[in-house]
């Protein structure tokens, strides 16, 4: 065994995140891009989790969302800011016909079985590129990633995370029932 050296940090030292650097590319492995739950620990909220609680810890913690667990910590949905917005909340309570307060986390989420999901195997042969394509065409902001051979839901793809790697904006194509909706209209 041998003892490494020790040292103090300098003032010039500064903390880095992953938006700093240019590294990713179209060619890079679209595994790079993915939040891989054998490395990192799922942010998680209670289902049961009051909204507006889980809106301001979301905020202060700068994630777009979080995945929902019930009381046996099993994955039953995702809360994003997006379903945490004003207008979601009235929609909420209008269905729900409960006070703003009374709101909780599985009130809001995308349920499970609503999310998308890519085969572990499928993204280790992809390129970055090919990731962009699938997730532009999906129209989801979030999707699943599924570790078939062994069951498991292996980790997540965020398309804000994406951009933010990219450097660059990356938009989704409209869902079908939004130009339905457009259609009809006019």
């Amino acid at each position: 065994m041998k003892f490494l050296p020790l040292s103090r940090l300098d003032i010039a030292d500064h903390l880095v995140t992953p938006q700093e650097f240019f590294d990713i590319d179209g060619d890079s492995p679209a595994l790079s891009l993915m939040m891989d739950f054998r490395q990192y620990r799922p942010r998680a909220i209670s289902a049961s989790t009051p909204a507006l609680w889980a809106a301001n810890s979301m905020a202060s913690e700068q994630v777009d969302c979080k995945l929902v667990v019930d009381r046996q910590r099993e994955f039953i949905g995702l809360l994003s800011q997006e379903r945490l917005s004003e207008q979601s909340l009235i929609a909420a309570q209008t269905t729900l016909g409960i006070d703003r307060e009374s709101l909780t986390a599985a009130d809001l989420m995308l349920p499970r079985s609503s999310m998308p999901a890519l085969d572990y195997g499928d993204l280790m042969n992809a390129t970055v590129a090919d990731l962009v394509a699938t997730l532009r065409e999906a129209g989801e902001p979030h999707c699943l990633v599924r570790d078939n051979a062994h069951r498991q839901i292996r980790g997540l793809i965020s398309v804000r995370e994406v951009s933010v790697r990219l450097h660059q904006q990356v938009s989704l194509k409209p869902k079908s029932s939004v130009l339905k909706i457009l259609d009809a209209l006019g």
